[in-house]
C-alpha cells in the first residue's frame, strides 16, 4: 500500500502550497483507495490498509478493524453498536473523514451478506460518506447535490481535506458497482433502499447504474424504495447533466395514473433538476396529497432522513421547495406555510 513514513500532512504545508501538494502521494486518500488489491478487499484483510495514517474524528483510526470486524458478529445489538461507534468516528456529525472511505470496500462487502445484521444502516453509512455534509438541507439547490464545489475546500477537525475523502469514498463506491446493483433485488427493502443511496454518488457506468435503477423501480412494490429509486436517478442526472431524465421526471408526477408516491418522488427530484416557478399544476400535489400516512411511508428513504429535524423528513423537505427564499438551516416544518 505504500512507505508514508517520509511524509508528513502539516497545515502549515497545506497553508504555504495548498494540499495538492500531497496529491496522489501515499497521504492522498483517494489513491490509497484506489490501490486497494481487490484480494485484500474480497478477503477482509483489514490489517493491511494503513488505518493509522490517516485519522477520524477522535484521533489515528486503528481501531476501525475491530469495528469493522464486530459488523460481523452473530449477536444484532453487537453489530448495531459496532455501525454507530463506526459512524460517529468516520462520518462525525455528517462530516467525512479519510478513513471512511478506506473502510467503504468492506463494508461494501459486509452488507452484501445475508448473514450480517443491520445491513441497510450499513449502507446508509456508505451512501453518508460518499456525500458532503448536508443534514436539513432538503432545498431545491442542496437535496440532490452531492459534493463539494471544486472551489470550496473544506477541511475536517484534523486539518485533512474533507473534498478527498468524499470523493475517496465515491472512488471506491464505483469500483463496486456491481455488488451494489445486485442489492438492488435483496430481499430486504432497507437493503435496495440505501443501495439507491450509495449507488448515486457513483462516478462512472452511469448508463448501466440507471438502467438498473429503472428496471428495478418498474416493479418495485415499497414506497420507501420507490422514492429512493427516483431520487437516485435523478442524482445521477444532476450529476453527469442528463437532461433526459428531466423530461422523464416530469411525466412521471404529471400521470394521474401513477402511485402517489412515485408521483411527489418524481416531482421533488425534478424540482432539484429545474429552475423555474413551481408550476400551478404542481403545487397541489404536495400541498393537498401528501398526508401522514404518506409521510411515515417514505420517512425511512436516506434523502429524507437527512432532512429530518424533528420526525418531519418529507414536509420539511416540501416546505423547502415550495419557498426557496427560505433559509433552510432555520426552516419550518410545516409543508403548507406560506402556500
Amino acid at each position: 500500500m505504500g512507505d508514508a513514513s517520509d511524509l508528513v500532512y502539516g497545515l502549515e504545508l497545506i497553508a504555504e502550497d495548498g494540499p495538492e501538494r500531497y496529491a496522489e502521494s501515499d497521504l492522498d486518500v483517494r489513491a490509497v483507495v484506489a490501490r486497494i488489491p481487490q484480494e485484500v478487499k474480497d478477503e477482509l484483510r483489514y490489517d493491511q490498509i494503513p488505518w493509522d495514517r490517516f485519522p477520524h474524528a477522535y484521533g489515528p483510526a486503528v481501531d476501525v478493524p475491530e469495528y469493522l470486524k464486530l459488523l460481523r458478529s452473530l449477536d444484532a445489538r453487537t453489530a448495531e453498536r459496532a455501525v454507530s461507534s463506526l459512524e460517529n468516528r468516520v462520518c462525525h456529525q455528517g462530516g467525512t473523514f479519510a478513513p471512511a472511505a478506506l473502510a467503504v470496500p468492506f463494508l461494501l462487502r459486509l452488507a452484501s451478506s445475508s448473514a450480517t445484521h443491520h445491513r441497510g444502516e450499513i449502507l446508509r453509512l456508505v451512501g453518508e460518506v460518499a456525500r458532503r455534509e448536508h443534514y436539513g438541507d432538503g432545498s431545491r439547490a442542496g437535496l440532490l447535490q452531492v459534493a463539494y464545489p471544486d472551489d470550496q475546500p473544506r477541511y475536517d477537525v484534523g486539518g485533512y481535506l474533507e473534498n478527498w475523502s468524499v470523493q475517496a469514498a465515491r472512488i471506491a463506491i464505483t469500483c463496486d458497482t456491481p455488488l451494489l446493483l445486485a442489492l438492488l433485488d435483496d430481499l430486504d427493502a432497507d437493503v435496495r433502499s440505501s443501495a439507491c443511496y450509495a449507488l448515486a454518488t457513483a462516478l462512472h457506468d452511469v448508463e448501466a447504474i440507471d438502467a438498473a435503477l429503472r428496471r428495478r423501480l418498474s416493479f418495485e412494490e415499497v414506497p420507501a424504495v420507490r422514492m429512493s429509486l427516483t431520487l437516485a436517478i435523478a442524482q445521477l442526472a444532476r450529476e453527469h447533466r442528463d437532461e433526459s431524465t428531466i423530461t422523464r421526471l416530469r411525466t412521471w408526477w404529471s400521470d394521474p395514473d401513477r402511485p402517489t408516491d412515485i408521483r411527489v418522488s418524481a416531482a421533488l427530484a425534478w424540482l432539484c433538476l429545474v429552475d423555474v416557478p413551481v408550476p400551478d399544476d404542481l403545487r397541489p400535489l404536495l400541498t393537498t396529497t401528501v398526508n401522514d400516512e404518506l409521510a411515515e411511508l417514505l420517512a425511512a428513504v436516506p434523502w429524507m432522513k437527512g432532512v429530518d429535524w424533528g420526525g418531519a423528513g418529507l414536509r420539511r423537505c416540501i416546505y423547502l421547495m415550495l419557498n426557496p427564499e427560505v433559509d433552510w438551516r432555520a426552516a419550518d416544518q410545516d409543508p403548507w406555510a406560506g402556500t
